[in-house]
């Protein structure tokens, strides 16, 4: 079987070849299982181009779900959110106190293909690509938007980003990333810190190749190059993303397939949510990842939750997210370092009425209590004290702030990416401002990644965003509002803390959390924390997310879980009737 399917890609290879590469072949071969090769995934982001896909830049959601085709890390997760070996044979080895975390690494794993190798074969990855890739992590000369993972963290991290970030280039070490033979790689910590094992969850976990980084230079993030199941092909602004499948790649189904089956990916970057849900009805997208809020009472019944008869014959998949909208104020500038107008704007706002009309019941809660989502078995989110309505509290709060009824206060700019959702949320909001407050509020629109760069770079004092979770722990949240995520510089990207909030009693409340071991304990911990947080407000939570996804009848293996996580390369297609 497996000789067969290698003969019937090397000649579609060929086939390939000979045509200019343009037209994909439509044959299919059939694995194990009665699984299928062949075909392309074609699904939209609808949020537009990622800001780039260097794993030390990425910095949202859809940057993510992009590098994980092209790239392996040491973990993941499962559909379940749980823990499970990637690049590493199985989990690591962690130390009595917490604080050494050793890898054993697969030894049957090679970077794909590219120019950047000798003859264009890719290498194979050891520990040593593990640490290279790392330690860019804490290099402030790769532009990294990954060092808060490791500062403070990882032994000699911080310093060795002090270095160079004072022009010591001298290639000083990082003690605590060590390759202790091409198939063993340790981390060893400053101190415990109980969720630092999920940070390799995210895209700043991939191992990169030294010779891509060294021959694509500053056009790395054009140009990615890992281990992944998927190979960069073109990327088109504002138009399309094109990966293929990576014949190399080294990972096999439960029934021993080699992966991926599709042969290849297309990501499409159309922005308004209408077009892009006429194309999933036409059937050019073989995912629709949200629904339309003005379409949502037509596809899914509301009183059953279940989808209406001219969409049954979709797959329709439900499941509350990870995932909180709100709008951060900068706290560090005028005039939202003021707190007392912070809360104001908080309590103006009418969540349970923007949940109802506005989104027509497709969220899963209004966001009365804090950034978490009720989504954490073990963390009481309820327990939070957070805004609901109280416009007249809102008024006091406003006079006590030096703005009584709005006097003095000039038009504030909301910023925001042209996200259907988010705009109408925001244009909600910018009516209850001014209603309750006699706020003048103008909206603005930039592209996603022009606005994140801003934003992390402190040029907005207002702003709106939402936040997934990045692993299944509280912590990904709290640490938006963690005093030592904000660089000593002003001119630095702040990130994740992009409000630059600093809170003494939350930082050490935070800390208590993250170095507790048991994990009820740690719970506790955090809600003290924020606790804090939500009281100073320098955020104003908006709404929790419901995920909804429908696909397309002949997709099979694409699953939903509440980080609305993306493997594509256990998905394969049925043949169409």
């Amino acid at each position: 079987m497996r000789i067969s399917i290698s003969l019937s890609f090397l000649l579609l290879a060929l086939i390939a070849a000979g045509c200019g590469g343009k037209e994909e072949s439509t044959a299919t071969t059939t694995a194990q299982g009665g699984k299928i090769y062949g075909g392309t995934y074609t699904l939209n982001v609808l949020r537009g181009d990622p800001k780039g896909l260097d794993p030390v830049q990425v910095n949202s959601k859809h940057a993510d779900d992009i590098c994980t085709q092209i790239y392996d890390k040491l973990i993941e997760l499962n559909s379940k959110l749980e823990l499970i070996p990637e690049l590493a044979r199985t989990l690591p080895a962690i130390s009595e106190d917490g604080k050494l975390y050793r890898f054993a690494l697969r030894t049957d794993v090679n970077f794909q293909d590219d120019g950047c190798f000798p003859g264009g074969k890719g290498r194979r990855m050891t520990a040593h690509d593990v640490k290279y890739s790392f330690t860019r992590c804490c290099d402030p000369r790769t532009q990294t938007l990954a060092f808060w993972a490791f500062k403070g963290k990882v032994r000699g991290a911080s310093e060795y980003f002090a270095a160079i970030n004072a022009g010591d280039t001298a290639g000083k070490d990082i003690p605590g990333f060590r390759a202790v033979n091409d198939s063993t790689f340790e981390i060893e910590l400053v101190e415990p810190f109980a969720p630092f094992i999920y940070y390799l969850v995210n895209s700043l976990g991939s191992v990169v190749p030294r010779e891509a980084v060294e021959k694509y230079r500053e056009n790395f993030f054009q140009h990615p190059v890992g281990t992944g199941a998927f190979t960069f092909v073109s990327w088109t602004n504002r138009e399309q993303l094109t990966l293929k499948r990576n014949p190399n790649y080294w990972g096999r189904d439960e029934l021993g397939n080699q992966l991926p089956f599709l042969n290849g990916i297309q990501f499409r970057f159309v922005t308004d949510d209408k077009v892009q849900f006429s194309e999933f009805e036409n059937n050019t997208l073989d995912e629709l990842f949200g629904i339309p809020t003005e379409f949502y009472t037509m596809v899914i019944d509301t009183a059953t939750g279940k989808p209406t008869p001219k969409y049954a014959g979709y797959q329709v998949q439900s499941t509350p997210a990870m995932l909180t909208w709100f709008f951060d104020f900068n706290t560090a500038r005028p005039p939202f370092n003021n707190a007392n107008l912070r809360r104001a704007f908080n309590y103006a706002i009418d969540r349970q009425k923007i949940v109802r009309y506005v989104l027509q019941g497709s969220a899963y809660a209004p966001a009365v209590h804090g950034l978490v989502p009720p989504v954490f078995p073990s963390y009481q989110t309820d327990a939070i004290k957070g805004y609901d309505y109280q416009p007249e509290l809102a008024r006091k709060l406003l006079a006590d702030a030096g703005y009584p009824s709005g006097k003095g206060l000039e038009p504030i700019t909301l910023f925001i990416y042209p996200e259907p959702r988010l705009v109408e949320v925001a244009q909600a909001v910018q009516e209850m401002l001014t209603r309750e407050l006699n706020v003048q509020v103008e909206i603005k629109q930039v592209e996603f990644a022009q606005m994140q760069a801003q934003a992390e770079l402190g040029r907005f004092t207002f702003w709106g965003t939402r936040w997934y979770g990045d692993y299944p722990d509280p912590e990904t949240y709290l640490a938006l509002l963690y005093g030592a995520n904000v660089p000593a510089s002003d001119t630095l990207p702040s990130y994740p803390n992009g409000t630059r909030y600093r809170s003494p009693e939350f930082d050490a409340n935070f800390r208590k959390g993250v170095a507790t071991i048991d994990a009820l304990a740690r719970m506790v911990h955090y809600a003290k924390a924020e606790q804090i947080g939500m009281n100073d407000a320098p955020v104003m939570p908006l709404f929790y997310e419901m995920h909804y996804q429908l696909l397309q009848p002949n997709v099979r293996g694409r699953w939903l879980d509440a980080m609305a996580r993306m493997e594509l390369k256990v998905v394969w297609k049925e043949e169409q009737k």
